[in-house]
């Protein structure tokens, strides 16, 4: 009964989100929690100009293991003066950052006709990039050997690869970040089955986070997921001012340890398309 107490605990202390009813009924819900094994990528192939309708989503994914010298000299002559000085100043994962910058700069330039190092990115308030022509969203995400670019038309969206790390405690994290009913959830759990549902809920709440452009430090226990049924079901804190009902969430794997997740805020279903960033076509 502690994990069934400890969700009525979080329900009180968030009464106005409307989470319990729906996410949790009975102590056994919790105990008998089985996610289905979440799906790899089916890539696409490429069109020149990528064709993005507006219900369309695209992932864009390289796996930086084959980025090679050639890419690197590419990215180099395509990024900013800033995005160069920013490149020097890494210790560690300064690969990875010039890898994303290619990314970012190739793919986006083929949506926006534009040469890659034409490409002009602006920030809000809270930091988040985003393009002059504002009827074209990304999100971009890197993590492990991963970097995943999402492009689309829809009013908000995010993207999140987490490559699973075994020596963090989950639990502490999850105690100390999640929603209560969430590590109520979490805390049966062992071994792999802990570490699936956690990052499963880590990358969901980075990518809405992201979408909405305000970062985690928002406060990750104020969006909640509900993974047991077919489709993944969530519940937003009024406070943000957004509606649970006008998103939708997906995620797959990249591999055993590779999670990522893809928040969009659009009424009607979306088709999302994923391609390999290497088999793009060559730069305009």
């Amino acid at each position: 009964m502690a994990a069934q107490s400890e969700c009525d605990r979080g329900a009180n202390a968030h009464r106005k989100t409307r989470m319990m009813g729906a996410f949790i009924d009975n102590q056994s819900a919790l105990m008998t929690l089985s996610l289905t094994p979440l799906p790899p990528p089916q890539f696409n192939q490429a069109q020149p100009g990528f064709p993005l309708g507006a219900q369309d989503v695209h992932v864009h994914c390289l796996d930086i293991r084959q980025f090679t010298a050639t890419h690197y000299a590419e990215a180099e002559h395509i990024m900013s003066a800033s995005e160069r000085e920013r490149a020097q100043k890494f210790i560690r994962g300064k690969e990875s950052y010039i890898a994303s910058r290619w990314l970012m700069r190739k793919l986006l330039a083929s949506y926006l006709n534009l040469a890659p190092a034409a490409v002009e990115f602006l920030r809000t308030d809270k930091g988040k990039p985003y393009l002059p022509q504002r009827d074209l969203q990304f999100s971009l995400s890197h993590s492990g050997h991963w970097a995943l670019l999402a492009v689309s038309k829809v009013e908000l969206i995010g993207v999140d690869v987490e490559a699973a790390r075994s020596a963090r405690d989950l639990l502490s994290i999850a105690e100390s970040y999640y929603h209560p009913c969430e590590f109520a959830q979490l805390r049966p759990l062992a071994g792999a089955a802990q570490n699936d549902y956690f990052y499963r809920l880590w990358t969901l709440k980075e990518a809405f986070f992201k979408a909405i452009g305000t970062g985690i430090s928002a406060g990750l226990e104020k969006i909640a997921f509900d993974l047991a049924g077919s489709a993944i079901q969530a519940q937003i804190t009024p406070e943000l001012g957004e509606d649970s009902d006008q998103w939708q969430f997906h995620q797959w794997t990249l591999g055993a340890q590779d999670y990522c997740s893809l928040a969009c805020k659009h009424p009607h279903p979306l088709h999302v398309n994923w391609f390999d960033a290497l088999s793009a076509p060559a730069f305009p």
